[in-house]
């Protein structure tokens, strides 16, 4: 009986344990910087426009987020990167977004409400010196600017929300375990 017990209060300390994690979000390092960013969130909520977005998109030779190019930034500007990823955006993606879907209208809200979260946290490290602009973010961003603007508005956006997976696996990238 005993046993048991200790067994079964084990398993409850997992599971509080696992939901405490989650609650808490990854704590990520991008360079010398650290937040704390709720990517099991992020996906969740992306999860209810992604096939509508990969469906919608016309231009499927076409990509604004490569893999290889994010990789290969330098750890200590990871997060200008994102950061300033993350304003492309809200100030460009999520305000030019619309649909007929109402689920799809507030999903992207909440996206962009976390971005704004994560953009904040993200300033602290910027003031303090933790994130370093260099010539090659401000390069690869540009390009995917570019990129956006050569598709008209709706297709560009379309895109954009739809390769946020990208995005996500290369914040999850920088995940500490």
């Amino acid at each position: 009986m005993e046993s048991s017990f200790i067994a079964y209060s084990m398993f409850i300390c997992i599971v509080l344990s696992g939901l405490w994690d989650a609650a808490q979000g990854r704590r990520l390092h991008l360079g010398s910087c650290k937040v704390n960013i709720h990517t099991h969130e992020l996906r969740h909520h992306f999860q209810y426009v992604r096939q509508g977005m990969i469906s919608g998109d016309d231009h499927k030779g076409i990509r604004l987020l490569r893999k290889d190019v994010m990789s290969s930034l330098q750890a200590t500007e990871s997060c200008c990167f994102l950061s300033q990823l993350l304003h492309f955006y809200m100030d460009t993606v999520f305000i030019s977004y619309t649909s007929s879907h109402s689920l799809h209208r507030r999903t992207t809200s909440v996206l962009a409400n976390s971005f704004l979260s994560i953009s904040k946290d993200l300033r602290v490290c910027h003031a303090n010196a933790h994130c370093e602009c260099g010539e090659n973010t401000r390069l690869q961003l540009k390009s995917i600017q570019t990129a956006y603007e050569k598709l008209d508005q709706a297709a560009g956006t379309v895109k954009a929300i739809g390769e946020l997976d990208s995005l996500l696996e290369w914040i999850e990238s920088f995940q500490q375990q």
